[in-house]
């Protein structure tokens, strides 16, 4: 258990206690002001795992399968409380993000299993992750500041956070089109 498999786990663990704190102390300024720290340390988290496995050259297999998949949690987990607390509006883009996930994880997995290839997120893929976590971020702050006041400035920051979650929709769709277009040589039939 390195250092990187330790802030995987810490990431996992941070989707659980977003969740509950959720789920169980319900919905108040401080409470989703809590939930958007751990989901701030958690993403960057996933910066330095991945970071400190490449350079120290730590990674693991339990690294390769668990680090997308805390990852994909991590998302998930925030946008369904987003579309629960009505910031996100359609639920439709939630099952998007999941069926992206779902496909590029099997991919993945197949390419893994098949040759023992890896593929490694490109820059679409690095972009969508960027432009989730920063939509999202702000979202969250929105969902809480907005419990606190009610601006006309509050309402822009809400539709520039939800343009750049919308941006991360379309980041998601196309760098999931391209994984599967350039990696539809593991579905091969022989």
């Amino acid at each position: 258990m390195n250092l990187s498999n330790k802030l995987t786990l810490s990431r996992l663990l941070m989707v659980v206690v977003i969740t509950l704190l959720y789920f169980i102390f319900g919905v108040s300024y401080v409470n989703l002001f809590v939930i958007l720290a751990l989901f701030i340390i958690a993403s960057i988290t996933d910066y330095f795992d991945g970071k400190i496995a490449r350079k120290y050259n730590l990674v693991t297999g339990f690294g390769k399968l668990m680090d997308p998949l805390a990852d994909k949690l991590l998302v998930i987990c925030a946008l369904v409380i987003l579309i629960d607390l009505e910031v996100i509006p359609y639920i439709w883009l939630l099952i998007i993000v999941i069926a992206r996930e779902l496909m590029v994880s099997g991919i993945r997995l197949i390419a893994l299993e098949q040759k023992g290839d890896v593929i490694a997120a490109d820059i679409l893929g690095k972009l969508k992750t960027l432009f989730q976590m920063v939509s999202i971020s702000m979202l969250l702050f929105y969902s809480g500041i907005n419990l606190i006041i009610d601006t006309n400035f509050i309402r822009i920051f809400y539709i520039i956070s939800l343009v750049l979650f919308y941006i991360s929709m379309v980041l998601l769709v196309i760098s999931g089109i391209e994984i599967f277009v350039k990696n539809r040589k593991y579905f091969k039939i022989k």
